[in-house]
């Protein structure tokens, strides 16, 4: 008998809320665990590992909802997280399809906007900032901000990995050093929100961020022109 239940713990040990989850514990649920108190702004590390900070956001989890106090997350628990997070994230698509302009924030929390030399308009060696810099831990999630279709996506020494989306209004918006080459190729079409890669230190970066760009009509050296994107950033971060 204990045989076969070790043979059901192990394979259920993927599919989250199969199982209760507690400190040490191992998994892909564990992970989708991780990732829905991320949904739920409690930020943790999605390392599928249920260590301390895991188990502290559990707790606070538990303290929100009246739950019982000991960051155990039982069966019928792992089933109501997942339902509230999953609320939580249509909620979020919602928002983003009815704002205004339908643009979204390009990167995922946590993230900030660094000094003056992260500015569009920056001196650099030999030329001035042509972007705004994100800065967000390595492998944070990289969105597409507009509807569109993809225009350029390959690897520069300076840009690295980089994606441009030719936007419906001729507007271009480029997205600079991801980890790595873009799941999107050219002439995919693009949503709000879609994500289309991770945060990256590519190319010429120093640390993990986005460099992103925004170009006029015609768009991303094609006639076009770079401007300063931080008061559009500014305004999408505040409902993305």
């Amino acid at each position: 008998m204990a045989m076969a239940l070790v043979a059901v713990e192990v394979a259920s040990a993927g599919k989250y809320g199969y199982r209760t989850l507690g400190p040490h514990m191992r998994g892909k649920d564990v992970r989708l665990l991780q990732r829905d108190l991320r949904v739920l702004k409690l930020p943790t590390t999605v390392d599928g590992v249920y260590g301390k900070e895991t188990r502290r956001n559990v707790r606070e989890l538990e303290r929100r909802r009246g739950w019982p106090l000991d960051g155990i997350v039982q069966r019928k628990q792992a089933q109501q997280i997942k339902a509230i997070a999953a609320k939580r994230r249509a909620k979020k698509r919602t928002r983003q399809v009815t704002a205004s302009g339908d643009y979204r924030f390009p990167v995922g929390d946590p993230h900030n906007f660094g000094g003056a030399s992260a500015r569009f308009g920056a001196p650099r060696s030999g030329h001035t900032h042509q972007g705004q810099d994100v800065f967000a831990p390595c492998d944070t999630p990289l969105y597409a901000a507009h509807a569109g279709v993809i225009k350029a996506r390959s690897f520069q020494s300076s840009a690295g990995y980089y994606l441009v989306i030719d936007g419906a209004d001729g507007t271009d918006t480029a997205y600079y050093h991801m980890k790595k080459l873009s799941w999107a190729v050219v002439g995919t079409p693009t949503y709000p929100g879609q994500q289309i890669g991770r945060v990256g230190a590519s190319g010429n970066a120093s640390g993990c961020h986005l460099h992103f760009e925004h170009w006029s009509a015609p768009g991303w050296y094609s006639g076009g022109a770079p401007y300063d994107p931080l008061p559009e950033l500014l305004s999408w971060d505040s409902y993305s």
